[in-house]
This record gives C-alpha cells, sequence and structure tokens, in this order.
C-alpha cells in the first residue's frame, strides 16, 4: 500500500471543525520513521511501543477501512498525524457529537450510508455530516481481530486512567456514539482533526 500525504486525505467541515474524511491509512510517523506493523498475536499482545496492523494483517481492508494503531502509536511524539493535522482530543469528538444533536443522534449523521460496508441494518446512517465513518472493527489487546463491518472503534489523544484512553465507538444496530474507554493495547481506527 502506497503511503498517503496530508494533502490525499479528503477533508469534511462540520461546523467550527475540519475533520479528515477517512480513517488514517500511515504507515510512517511525521518525522519519517516507520511505524512498527504488528501482525502475530503474541507479539501484538506484548507490544509497549506503538504498532499499526490492518484488519486480520490484509492489507486491502486498508484502503478502505484504514489502519488499526494501538494508543502508544496514537502517544508518540513523533506525531502519528500527517502534517497539518492532529489526533483529536476527547473535547474535539465532544465538540462535533454535541454539533450533530448529542449522543443519541450523532451516529447516524457520522456514519456512512452504504450497506457495503456497514451491516444491516446500519440504522439512522445518513452519513449527513459527511464524515463517513467506517466500521474498521477493532484488534482486542490479546491480539485477536473483531467486530469489521458492524463497529467502527476511534481513538481519542486523552488518556482516561492509568491503562486506557477515550475512545468514540459507532455501531450498526442504533443511532449513537458510545463514550468509553479502551485499553491502551488495542487497535483501533484514527480520525484526525485539522490543526
Amino acid at each position: 500500500m502506497q503511503e498517503q500525504t496530508s494533502t490525499d486525505y479528503p477533508s469534511v467541515v462540520i461546523g467550527p471543525q475540519e475533520w479528515m474524511g477517512s480513517n488514517l491509512q500511515v504507515t510512517h510517523y511525521r518525522n519519517g520513521d516507520l511505524i512498527r506493523q504488528v501482525n502475530d498475536i503474541r507479539e501484538w499482545r506484548n507490544s509497549t511501543t506503538g504498532s499499526m496492523c490492518w484488519y486480520e494483517g490484509e492489507s486491502q481492508h486498508g484502503h478502505v477501512f484504514g489502519c488499526l494503531y494501538n494508543w502508544y502509536a496514537v502517544n508518540d511524539p513523533r506525531g502519528l498525524a500527517p502534517e497539518g493535522w492532529r489526533v483529536p482530543e476527547d473535547k474535539d469528538w465532544q465538540d462535533l457529537v454535541d454539533f450533530l444533536g448529542g449522543s443519541d443522534l450523532a451516529g447516524g449523521a457520522l456514519k456512512h450510508s452504504s450497506s457495503n460496508h456497514w451491516k444491516r441494518p446500519n440504522a439512522g446512517a445518513s452519513n449527513s455530516s459527511g464524515f463517513s465513518a467506517m466500521p474498521g472493527g477493532f484488534r482486542s489487546l490479546y491480539g485477536d481481530f473483531d467486530h469489521l463491518g458492524c463497529y467502527g472503534y476511534y481513538w481519542s489523544s486523552t488518556p482516561y486512567g492509568k491503562n486506557c484512553a477515550w475512545i468514540r465507538v459507532l455501531g450498526y444496530f442504533d443511532s449513537k456514539v458510545l463514550h468509553t474507554g479502551g485499553a491502551v493495547e488495542c487497535g483501533y481506527s484514527v480520525r484526525c482533526i485539522k490543526c
């Protein structure tokens, strides 16, 4: 897969914010250093440094769903986001959700409306915001993959407790945006916001 630059990502303006219009799929930090790609289950389970993968190690998933990153990569000082972008803080996500009608409704406005990628019924999906959220699934701290096509899990850059960070979750069965903590060892999608 060819590396995307900051100009390769479409963007969408939602209220006062500008977001990437697709999930992040970089394999290098902003400074040019390679992000460690980890496919082996045991290696992922024991990782305490920045790591990325494609769902089930299949790079073709990256073109549609982007990469999955652990929070060590999200929080790496070399910068995960391309030049001109940053990983959103929890407050950025909250501002987005509030602008789109609150946590019970915003998921519908955020989710891509295609049933080619989201499991049916993809309830409430209108993509009226243009955000085009995709159900990239996740990789657990144990190294297994789950929920491709059913859920989109998105990191924030904001820590939550000792070994977690705040995430947002969108699902196929309703229009809600869940606000919860994710273990730093898990692999989730990243959607960047303009600096």
